[in-house]
């Protein structure tokens, strides 16, 4: 790296990338890693002349407005465009020793919404504390990504920019000083889902060697395919005379939207209808599933877990048990249901895998985040560990789901938890005492905290 005082710059591949020294962290955004045009696969990015800026996020995938509002109050978002196969890097800014461990994370959003930055996944405290390296990366989401368009578009292009990314970071990521053999994936909800697809493909396997699955809806894997082409039906009957091709932005969002209404099969899957398509390149047939899942497993190194109440916001989407659960009443009445449905979507299917992965070679770590703040009627829900790793205070101040927890606790509480993932990231084994899976234990750890945090 050749630094100045406010820029540093880093010979890639393909070219030279200018980014940022912001205190003692070096900052690359907006970094494209392909390029694809409408419903066509990507490709590399051409060598280029001169030096490139890297001092601005790229463009997140069009999506409609996020919906779970108990994450946080409104904050500014990331400008919109399909011209979106960027990437953000955090390192340290000054290198010295071996290479250090990179970090790629994949964000969830129910394969609709999200990017790969912003103000939510801000990396500093993870850089700073645990001297790796943060890639966070954009992929084309909902019907540009996921959706078959008879004639027009294969589904799965969303996971096809993913592997395109990780490999892009594994031809690179030495000159920020990272280490192209110790990567770590990293991810939530839809985006730890990706990971869980991403272990079946078999392209993928030199790219990384840990995991780390954050609360991953594998009990919403039923019946897919069928899924899928109703979608693609629905989203060209709603264009009507329309071209995919040559519509606005606009309208494919709204016909998206549209596409989702009436689908037919599991009725928990059917909520979460955009993700990837067994059988279709680079996914797996679900009968071929376990069994890639099997012959990857051996020297993996796999973190995963859930949360407690995962499903508890999701019941909102039903009026009269959004109605029970604002009231302290009627809310005992809901818990029931809440226990049930994370169980079925988060909890057993996350444990069936590390026992299939466990016994199939790979180290396996559970835990279950069981933290409930206090003055919140979703306890310990779906997205409650983000902020024990990103961003700070001003974007998680007023969040609904943190109950009015001080800031100064939370950290308190969030610097352990993040020890134990940059600890993994390095070694593969968290920090402290924490037992490897086992049938006999299934969870390993139970993140839960004093009374005055509440959980």
């Amino acid at each position: 790296m050749v630094a100045s005082p406010r820029h540093v710059e880093v010979q890639t591949a393909s070219g030279m990338l200018r980014g940022s020294v912001e205190g003692d962290q070096a900052r690359f955004r907006g970094v494209r890693y392909a390029r694809a045009a409408r419903f066509a696969n990507p490709e590399p990015e051409a060598p280029w002349e001169g030096v490139r800026d890297a001092l601005a996020e790229g463009p997140m995938c069009p999506q409609p407005p996020f919906g779970l509002a108990l994450l946080a109050l409104p904050k500014p978002a990331l400008p919109m465009g399909e011209d979106c196969l960027f990437l953000n890097i955090a390192a340290p800014a000054e290198r010295s020793g071996d290479p250090l461990p990179v970090m790629v994370w994949i964000h969830g959003g129910a394969y609709v919404n999200g990017s790969g930055g912003g103000l939510i996944y801000e990396p500093s405290r993870l850089v700073s504390e645990g001297s790796a390296i943060v890639v966070g990366i954009n992929y084309r989401l909902g019907v540009f990504g996921y959706v078959p368009l008879e004639g027009v578009a294969e589904a799965n292009l969303g996971v096809r920019d993913q592997l395109a990314a990780l490999q892009w970071v594994h031809d690179n990521i030495a000159a920020f000083g990272g280490d192209p053999e110790q990567v770590t994936l990293f991810g939530q909800s839809a985006g730890a889902d990706s990971i869980v697809e991403l272990l079946a493909v078999p392209e993928a396997d030199e790219l990384f060697s840990r995991v780390i699955l954050q609360s991953p809806p594998l009990g919403l894997n039923k019946g897919r395919e069928a899924i899928a082409a109703q979608l693609g039906a629905n989203v060209l009957a709603s264009l009507g005379e329309i071209d995919p091709r040559e519509a606005s932005i606009e309208q494919l969002l709204a016909a998206q939207v549209a596409a989702s209404v009436g689908l037919t099969g599991d009725r928990l899957t059917v909520g979460m209808p955009y993700a990837p398509t067994p059988g279709v390149w680079p996914i797996a047939p679900a009968a071929e599933r376990t069994d890639r899942l099997k012959r990857r497993a051996a020297g993996l190194e796999v973190l995963i877990g859930y949360a407690r109440d995962d499903f508890s916001p999701f019941l909102d989407a039903v009026p009269a048990l959004r109605r029970a659960r604002a009231s302290a009443v009627l809310r005992p009445v809901t818990e029931p249901i809440s226990a049930e449905l994370t169980r079925r979507v988060f909890g057993a299917p996350a444990l069936a895998l590390a026992r299939l992965l466990s016994e199939s070679g790979a180290r396996v770590y559970t835990y279950r985040f069981d933290w409930r703040p206090k003055g919140t009627p979703w306890g310990a829900c779906h997205c409650i560990e983000l902020p024990f790793f990103w961003a700070d205070e001003e974007f998680w101040r007023g969040s609904p789901m943190l109950g009015g927890v001080l800031w100064d606790d939370l950290e308190a509480l969030s610097i352990p938890v993040r020890q134990q993932w940059l600890s993994f990231a390095r070694r593969g084994i968290p920090a402290g005492d924490w037992p490897v899976y086992s049938p006999a234990e299934r969870i390993g750890r139970h993140f839960r905290f004093e009374p005055r945090y509440g959980g």
